[in-house]
């Protein structure tokens, strides 16, 4: 039997479909962690200054980017006894552990410009060790299966991972290491709290890279090897070439240029938003932190416990609808406390009703976010496919790194906007800043950027959205297609 004719229908097995998705968890850690401590860390606590520490991500993100086309090509590529993915998962854990720790653990002695770039080395040797793992895992996923509802399934088990690992990591955090001490009222402004925190989770990352990775190597004799030509010995000019090459060629498939513009907008709204969410928390709502934790597991559980039935919405309204449904409700839920308390409408933070609005607010955002992650996950499993009816070629690893580069350089500008946003509303730095210190004008402004700001990037990830057209029965036309065209070629091999 010809196994990959037969992946359509082959069942994948529950611990595999487990420790495909304990590979998500990597990411997930790396991504909350940057995006929700790591500028407030080297800004608030360390005193870089808002415009060096966004710069440093910026460039961390943008050489990320660049990057990605050399990985995913080479895996694309690459013929080893592990097959195409494996080897690079498996190089990826120790880099990858041990650049986590040094981002939060800067020499003691560093201030400045070479605080800045400590920074931006250690941020670029972390981006650039998960995207040894990331790129070959995400084109894992889409070699696994091609059931149209059993990468929906994947991509929910893939999320959920995520989410609930992002949910420990806020619980653990904010439980044991930015609790709040004498010293330190509000615990994220403990700089002791950080490197402990780096270790524990750099641990975590390294055993959860190695399960994935060995768990899911028995799928190895199953996975696509259409790509016969090696460039294992190739220069970075070919790799770049070939890159250019074919992203002219995918840039014409319609539903991929729809949801590459989708990440572009949405990522920087995204790096944008979690850039400054703790110093909203922090500031804007003078959150203490055993109130900011909740914040935290409200969005993360409610995310956590609906992405199980989002595969239930996905197949009563099909994908795109789906996705307007999880781009609407983060939208609402999100944007309007910000925008209603610049206009007074909102409960002040001395109201016993502003934590319960600001919890009910993070529920129902972690509801679109469940709808969205795994919406778009699903999405992106189906590209492939589409491309391959085009023109014939398998390039998964292409595709998800350029969606990579989308993602992983705009939400650098993101973050870059948003330290720019810091240093543009003169917004103070200084050991133990206090809510009450910070002038009600810059706190305003902070809040502008915050809400409207966010509001407008979101309505045009609708209107590229509007663009894509693979729907459930032009999937499945595609893969009938795809399924005949393989067994002519077997055929005539015979």
């Amino acid at each position: 039997m010809d196994t990959k004719i037969s992946i359509r229908d082959r069942k994948i097995s529950v611990p595999v479909k487990l420790a495909y998705g304990t590979g998500q968890v990597a990411e997930a850690i790396m991504t909350n962690s940057i995006e929700f401590f790591l500028l407030f860390y080297y800004v608030q606590v360390l005193y870089l200054d808002p415009i060096l520490a966004g710069t440093a991500l910026l460039l961390s993100l943008v050489f990320d980017g660049i990057s990605d086309p050399i990985v995913g090509a080479f895996s694309d590529k690459y013929h080893s006894k592990l097959g195409r993915r494996h080897p690079f998962m498996y190089a990826s854990a120790i880099p990858f552990g041990l650049a986590f720790y040094f981002l939060f653990s800067p020499p003691e002695s560093y201030f400045g410009i070479s605080l800045f770039l400590w920074l931006t080395f250690t941020a670029i040797s972390l981006r650039l060790s998960l995207t040894f793992f990331l790129l070959p895992y995400y084109a894992l996923g889409a070699e696994l299966t091609e059931n149209h509802t059993d990468r929906t399934s994947l991509v929910a088990i893939r999320s959920l991972f995520a989410f609930i690992a992002a949910m420990i990591l806020s619980i653990v955090a904010f439980t044991f290491y930015f609790k709040a001490t004498d010293t330190y009222p509000q615990g994220q402004l403990n700089p002791e709290a950080y490197p402990a925190f780096a270790l524990t989770f750099a641990v975590v990352s390294v055993i959860v890279i190695l399960i994935a990775t060995r768990g899911t190597q028995s799928q190895i004799p199953f996975l696509h090897t259409n790509n016969k030509e090696t460039m294992v010995t190739d220069s970075f000019y070919h790799f770049y070439r070939y890159f250019f090459r074919e992203l002219g060629a995918i840039l014409k498939n319609r539903a991929f240029l729809s949801i590459f513009l989708v990440s572009i907008t949405f990522f920087i709204l995204s790096g944008l938003q979690r850039a400054l969410v703790l110093h909203m928390n922090t500031y804007f709502w003078a959150l203490e932190t055993s109130k900011i934790q909740y914040l935290f597991y409200a969005f993360f559980a409610s995310t956590v416990i609906g992405i199980p039935f989002v595969k239930y919405i996905i197949n009563w309204l099909d994908k795109k609808r789906t996705m307007y449904v999880g781009l609407t409700i983060i939208l609402m839920s999100f944007v309007l406390p910000t925008i209603l308390r610049l206009i007074g409408a909102f409960p002040d933070n001395q109201s016993s009703l502003l934590l319960p609005a600001l919890i009910f607010s993070q529920i129902t955002t972690g509801v679109g976010m469940a709808i969205m992650v795994v919406g778009m996950g699903s999405i992106m499993q189906d590209i492939p496919d589409n491309q391959e009816l085009q023109t014939g070629k398998r390039q998964e690893g292409l595709i998800f790194s350029f969606i990579g580069l989308a993602s992983k350089t705009t939400s650098g500008v993101g973050h870059f906007l948003a330290g720019l946003t810091l240093s543009l509303i003169s917004f103070p730095t200084g050991e133990n800043i206090k809510p009450g210190d910070i002038p009600n004008d810059v706190i305003f402004n902070l809040g502008l950027v915050y809400g409207p700001s966010v509001l407008i990037f979101g309505l045009v990830c609708f209107y590229f959205f509007s663009y894509y057209n693979i729907t459930r029965e032009s999937h499945e036309e595609t893969l009938k297609t795809l399924n005949l065209r393989r067994l002519d070629a077997k055929n005539k091999i015979t």
